[in-house]
């Protein structure tokens, strides 16, 4: 349940406890003011009847005025008047007296009516009875009002209440349109959006609130600057202890495995039977097969060309190499115009994608035809390697090359993704682009 709907809830819920217990004592009210209006109609009652009889008597006929009484008596408001005649033993009521109906529901009567008593009034003229008039009090009037009256003040307290409601929802909705914005902008910062700001905010209450989020936003874009420059610095690092050992191996070990086979060489030309010019040559063979290893273990730390030439010269050369040795596979380099020249460790995770996403076609998927697109957007090297081979299998792992691979573009805050497009497989990678600050 969203904030707006709990505090529209608790002040319909206020409002309508007060609509209570304002209907509680107006209807209190109602049941006393009816309750007066019924005496008092009952007592109007019997001074109009008495006044009546008194009339009367003396211009009517005794025997006559119990008959003629019903006609020359009209009934008050809130009271009932109803004529016993003796002889005849059957009420009459007034003449012109019509009953309607007070239109109000039978729980709202049950709730305001009061206790109507009846009193009897007997007629006595010349010492004989002549019967008798029954009065009551009657409220059917007074709350058919009363209904009405209160209907309309229910009306219109609710639409009060609602338009009350309406009001509260927008000035709600209003007031925490920015708690919204709030709320969308750590979402976007824990999705690792941090440029965008929330600024200076109209309300006291959530300016400080948006004032830290603003520093956190700061705080998380320098810490994430902070850990890319130190992730580069590592793979930087950790490139040039390749190098080093990759020099150690081309300075070191090249020059004693060529003075190892020169000698061998010497030995088999001067050795003085064929055995000992077997064994010469022998480890001759044996320098070469060092020598080769050497090379391979070279090129695995460090591929020499790259930080020498330019990027597209090296994937250019090694393409080319690629079509040589596979001429029943097609090789295609796609690199846009213009390309910047990435920094070395880019560059050497670049040619590394090229290089495993090539070696992994070659082993894995039958493939006739390889395309290698390298591009940049503003803030990103992009490289897309496609394949039309037997594509990813359900069950399959990625090799040691590849975890190796996303380790590294990880460390440098770029992404990898390898998936099935169609027929094939397809290996994109992303990597940032250093801004110079």
């Amino acid at each position: 349940m969203t904030l707006k709907t709990r505090i529209l809830i608790v002040i319909l819920t206020t409002q309508l406890l007060l609509i209570g217990v304002l209907a509680m004592g107006s209807l209190d009210r109602l049941r006393g003011d009816i309750a007066a209006g019924s005496r008092l109609g009952a007592q109007a009652a019997r001074h109009l009847v008495l006044a009546t009889i008194g009339t009367m008597q003396g211009a009517v006929p005794p025997d006559r005025i119990m008959a003629l009484l019903p006609e020359r008596l009209s009934e008050p408001p809130n009271a009932r008047i109803a004529v016993l005649d003796a002889r005849t033993g059957t009420p009459r009521r007034p003449a012109g007296v019509i009953d309607r109906p007070d239109g109000a529901p039978g729980w709202f009567r049950d709730l305001v009516a009061p206790n109507v008593t009846e009193s009897r009034l007997p007629v006595v003229i010349a010492g004989r009875p002549q019967g008798m008039v029954v009065i009551s009090g009657d409220p059917s009037r007074q709350i058919a009002v009363a209904w009405r009256d209160m209907r309309d003040l229910m009306a219109l307290v609710l639409a009060m209440a609602a338009l009350q409601g309406a009001l509260v929802w927008w000035a709600v909705r209003q007031a925490l349109r920015p708690v919204t914005a709030l709320g969308a902008r750590l979402s976007e910062m824990t999705r690792g959006q941090l440029d965008e700001r929330i600024g200076r905010l109209r309300q006291p209450d959530l300016a400080p609130l948006a004032r830290h989020v603003d520093q956190l936003a700061d705080t998380l874009a320098q810490a994430r600057l902070d850990r890319q420059r130190l992730q580069h610095q590592i793979v930087s690092r950790a490139d040039a202890e390749r190098k080093a050992i990759a020099r150690d191996l081309h300075d070191e070990m090249g020059p004693c495995l060529f003075g190892l086979r020169v000698e061998a060489d010497a030995m088999a030309t001067a050795a003085p039977d064929a055995a000992t010019a077997g064994a010469a040559r022998q480890i001759a063979a044996i320098a070469d097969q060092i020598g080769q290893l050497n090379r391979n273990l070279l090129n695995d730390l460090r591929p020499m060309a790259v930080g020498q030439l330019p990027l597209a010269t090296v994937l250019g050369d090694f393409v080319d190499d690629l079509s040589r040795r596979m001429p029943d596979i097609r090789f295609r380099l796609e690199i846009a115009a213009g390309l910047p020249e990435p920094d070395e460790a880019t560059a050497l995770t670049l040619f590394r994608i090229v290089q495993e996403g090539t070696t992994n076609v070659l082993r894995h998927a039958g493939a006739r035809q390889v395309v290698i697109r390298l591009w940049t957007d503003p803030a990103h090297w992009r490289m897309i390697l496609t394949d039309d081979g037997v594509g990813l299998g359900p069950d399959h792992r990625e090799g040691t090359g590849l975890t190796g691979m996303r380790e590294r573009i990880t460390l440098l805050g770029g992404t990898l993704c390898i998936g099935t497009e169609g027929r094939g497989t397809q290996l994109q990678a992303s990597l940032p682009r250093p801004t110079t600050s």
